[in-house]
């Protein structure tokens, strides 16, 4: 009988008829957390009954992204794989989102303090903490440094360029003076690990897991060059005089001063590269391609370079603290989950074909996100950190 509530609170909530009364009534049962398996089924159902041209609003579609990264959002929208499902999905989550965004703060978007804890999963007899800020610096002499062990201080010196460690955890390259003794060090995160690095001339990079940087200890000449492996977020300090190119895959991304994330996992099927400010440009085998804000270039395994419009709050997610995924097939998700949980995953027969939208903190141990996805009919047996997705 509750559901079938639930249900016609949505409908009415989705066709604009819904009275004051009822939308009251519809966020005190937003309130309650154990109205959460309601809530999904009844909106999973509603999202296939949107008009097969429904087009969400393009500003409600930026508003449900920009408020998953500035909030707490711990439930994913999920699908199966039935025809045009994305417009619909978008005509469902935009107007939902209207809906959770009203209630300032109630179920998806509830502040991390007001939510309710959630057991482990009873399988797991140790549960899997979320990544954190873990990396290895690798000095020019081939000496090594644990950065989450190090200290808040100067760490070392290589030629007139200090090594320190802040107090919020990250690295600053700071030189003392002019050198023409360049050398090279390299940051590394493992899976389950992150790191916030400043480079000599002020860029900030933000690199995720089981990513590498190398990078000269001062920028001398008339460039500025770095070398990444997996993904990184750039804020490039503004040098005219010195153009910054990342190396990366075969493939040179070339900036004055911008901002904009790499996504270059090997096994990833194309490479991403997603503009927020300013200009780059994406150049493979002679062939160049100028992005502008807001554009993704994806760069195939063959090296060709399509560009195309993106959304930037989803590519810069991870950097914010959130998994977020459109239209995510399970193999996507778990292997996102994979680096940062540092999890090995493996499939009993052929992966579920099903498509995930919606949002993750990563923050959450690896047992409420997993919980999260089998309320949404996805199994999955556990032995220690090697997960199994079961059909």
């Amino acid at each position: 009988m509750q559901e079938q509530r639930v249900t016609y609170l949505l409908q009415q909530r989705l066709s604009g008829n819904e009275t004051a009364a009822e939308q009251a009534e519809l966020y005190n049962l937003l309130k309650d957390d154990d109205n959460m398996e309601l809530f999904m089924a009844a909106l999973t159902d509603l999202m296939w009954q949107a008009p097969e041209g429904a087009e969400a609003d393009p500003s409600a579609r930026a508003t449900l992204l920009k408020s998953i990264t500035a909030t707490d959002l711990t439930l994913p929208f999920v699908e199966t794989l039935r025809p045009a499902p994305s417009i619909r999905w978008w005509w469902a989550a935009a107007a939902i989102a209207g809906i959770v965004l009203a209630t300032v703060g109630y179920w998806m978007w509830k502040p991390v303090n007001s939510i309710a804890p959630v057991p482990a999963i009873a399988r797991y007899k140790n549960d899997v903490a979320p990544g954190g800020n873990k990396a290895i610096l690798t000095l020019a002499d081939g000496s090594s440094i644990a950065l989450d062990d190090a200290r808040n201080d100067t760490l070392g010196k290589q030629g007139n360029t200090n090594i320190i460690k802040t107090q919020n955890g990250q690295v600053l390259y700071k030189a003392e003076k002019a050198t023409t003794a360049i050398t090279y060090n390299t940051l590394t995160t493992p899976r389950g690990g992150q790191y916030q690095l400043t480079l000599p001339d002020g860029t900030q990079v933000w690199l995720n897991a089981a990513s590498s940087l190398y990078f000269p200890t001062a920028f001398s000449g008339n460039s500025r060059e770095v070398v990444l492996t997996g993904e990184a977020y750039f804020d490039v300090a503004t040098l005219p005089e010195k153009p910054f190119r990342v190396k990366v895959n075969g493939t040179t991304i070339a900036v004055l001063g911008t901002q904009f994330n790499i996504m270059a996992y090997a096994n990833e099927q194309t490479m991403a590269v997603t503009l927020l400010t300013g200009a780059v440009n994406v150049s493979n085998n002679g062939v160049v391609k100028k992005l502008q804000p807001g554009q993704q270039a994806r760069v195939s395994a063959n090296n060709s370079i399509s560009v195309t419009e993106a959304d930037t709050q989803a590519a810069v997610a991870w950097k914010n603290g959130f998994f977020i995924f459109d239209r995510a097939d399970i193999t996507t998700v778990m292997r996102q989950l994979e680096r940062w949980y540092d999890i090995e995953v493996v499939y009993e027969g052929t992966p579920p074909e099903m498509r995930f939208g919606g949002g993750i903190q990563r923050s959450l141990p690896l047992s409420r996100v997993l919980n999260i996805l089998e309320k949404n009919q996805v199994s999955f047996k556990i032995e220690g950190r090697k997960i199994t997705v079961v059909r």
